[in-house]
């Protein structure tokens, strides 16, 4: 048996990323698209959301040019339906990550219509600085 379209979907989306590869990343998304990123307000202050492809487009250009070693490691992958969240880590040098969660909502085609990201800290993480 193989993958479901919408752990394609996301497994192309790591992919791109990992591959630094704006294309891929972006043949993902549907044209109107929404992202909803905290991080967004660094360089729109104005928004926590892009609607468009091509809105989305231009932020993950930037992202990529300011982290030119990002790597996205999966931690696991939960499917309902159209929908899928992912729990990752995301490396934007070789020694700073943030654990990240990531909420994507397909539509019919299987493209991204609406991805919502939230970043925390791990578990392991938490405890380690309670032990400090």
């Amino acid at each position: 048996m193989g993958k479901s379209p919408v752990q394609e979907t996301v497994d192309s989306w790591i992919e791109g990323w990992n591959q630094h590869d704006i294309d891929k990343i972006m043949e993902n998304y549907a044209d109107s698209a929404e992202l909803y990123d905290p991080k967004i307000k660094e360089i729109y202050p104005e928004t926590l959301t892009l609607v468009g492809k091509e809105n989305i487009r231009k932020y993950f250009e930037i992202v990529l040019k300011v982290f030119p070693q990002i790597k996205i490691k999966p931690l696991g992958l939960w499917i309902k339906g159209h929908d899928a969240i992912l729990e990752y880590y995301i490396y934007t040098s070789e020694d700073a990550k943030a654990d990240v969660i990531s909420k994507f909502y397909l539509n019919k085609e299987y493209k991204i219509q609406g991805h919502f990201i939230y970043y925390g800290l791990s578990y392991k993480e938490i405890k380690e600085e309670e032990n400090k």
